[in-house]
C-alpha cells in the first residue's frame, strides 16, 4: 500500500489498490480533481478565488492544474497512480450528509464543509477514489464535527480509513479537546482486527521526546494531543518511523514566513509496523498551489474490489 498526503485543496491521502495483491496508500493534503467538462469544486473557477491567498491563473493554466490532479500526474509529469486520496479543507458546502461527485476515472466522497463567522467558506474532509477503490468502498459516515470521515473497504482484513481535519494550534483549548475527545470516540468502534490507517491534516508537531525521527525539536500543543492519541490506541506516526534528511520530513511551508514545519502524519496501528515499508513527504502536485506536500508510506496489505 502506498499512502500519500500532501492545502488548497489544503491537504490530502491516498491509497494505490490492486484487486487481490499488494497495495498502495497515500496521503496528500488537498489535491482536487477534474475534467474538462466539469467545473471543478474544489479549485477555484477562472477569475474567482476561495481563497484570498491563493491567486487564481488564467483560464488555459487553470484547466491544466485540474487535469494534472485529475489523472494524478505529479509537476513532472509522471503518474502518481493513486488509489485513493484523503482531502482536508475542500470548502464544498452542501446539504447531504455525504455528497458523491462523479470525474472521469474518480469519484470524489465527500462531507460539506462549513461557514466561519464572515461567511467565508471552510473545513470539510473527503476521499478522492479510482474506479478500483471506489468499488471495494462499502460504506462512508461523517463524524458530527465535520472534521473526521469514516470509510471502510472490503478486504482481507476489512480496512477502515479515517481522514482527520484537527483545529490549528491556535485554536481555543476547548475546541482541540472536544475534536480529540470525538475522534477517541470514533477510534474506539473501529474493530481491533481491521487495518486502520488515520491520514490527515493534524496541524501538530511531534518532537523527539514523542516519536524517533521528527522534523522538529519539540513537540507543541497539539502535538501533545496527538501524542495521547498515539500512545492510547497503540498508533505509530508512520513518516516519524524512518530516518530521512529533513527534506523528506516537512509537510507544509508558511506562504508569509516560509517557515518548514510538519503538520501532517498518517497513523497506523502498531501491529502492523512490519507492513510499512517506507514512509516519506515529497514535492507533488505543486501545480494545485498547495502549502502542504504529499507524505507517502509503502504498506503492504490485501484488497478486494
Amino acid at each position: 500500500m502506498d499512502a500519500k498526503k500532501g492545502s488548497h485543496f489544503n491537504s490530502a491521502q491516498s491509497i494505490h489498490l490492486r484487486s487481490s495483491d499488494p497495495s498502495e496508500l497515500s496521503s496528500l493534503r488537498k489535491p482536487t480533481m477534474n475534467t474538462s467538462r466539469k467545473p471543478n469544486p474544489i479549485l477555484p473557477a477562472p477569475g474567482v478565488s476561495r481563497n484570498p491567498t491563493i491567486n487564481t491563473e488564467a483560464s488555459r493554466s487553470q484547466q491544466r492544474r485540474n487535469e494534472d490532479v485529475a489523472i494524478n500526474r505529479n509537476s513532472r509529469g509522471h503518474l502518481q497512480h493513486i488509489g485513493i486520496l484523503g482531502v482536508q479543507e475542500h470548502r464544498i458546502i452542501h446539504s447531504d450528509p455525504i455528497e458523491y461527485i462523479k470525474f472521469d476515472t474518480s469519484t470524489l466522497v465527500n462531507s460539506s464543509g462549513w461557514r466561519n463567522k464572515s461567511q467565508a467558506a471552510q473545513g470539510g474532509v473527503g476521499l478522492l477514489l479510482d474506479r478500483k477503490a471506489r468499488k471495494s468502498l462499502l460504506k462512508v459516515v461523517p463524524s458530527k464535527s465535520g472534521r473526521i470521515l469514516v470509510a471502510e473497504f472490503d478486504g482481507n482484513p476489512l480496512t477502515t480509513i479515517l481522514v482527520i481535519y484537527a483545529p490549528t494550534n491556535y485554536a481555543e483549548e476547548s475546541v482541540i479537546e472536544e475534536f480529540y475527545t470525538e475522534l477517541r470516540n470514533v477510534l474506539q468502534d473501529v474493530p481491533a482486527h481491521n487495518f486502520l490507517a488515520l491520514m490527515g491534516d493534524f496541524n501538530a508537531r511531534l518532537g523527539p521526546e514523542h516519536v524517533p525521527h521528527p522534523f522538529h525539536e519539540l513537540t507543541n500543543r497539539s502535538g501533545n494531543y496527538l501524542a495521547e492519541i498515539l500512545v492510547e490506541f497503540g498508533l505509530l506516526a508512520v513518516n516519524t518511523q524512518f530516518k530521512k534528511r529533513p527534506g523528506k520530513l516537512w509537510t507544509f511551508k508558511c506562504r508569509a514566513s516560509n517557515t518548514l514545519r510538519q503538520l501532517d502524519y498518517i497513523l497506523v496501528r502498531q501491529k502492523w509496523r512490519n507492513s510499512v515499508h517506507n514512509a516519506e513527504a515529497y514535492n507533488s502536485f505543486s501545480t494545485v498551489k498547495s502549502d502542504h506536500r504529499i507524505v507517502s508510506a509503502k504498506i503492504k496489505l490485501s484488497l478486494r474490489t
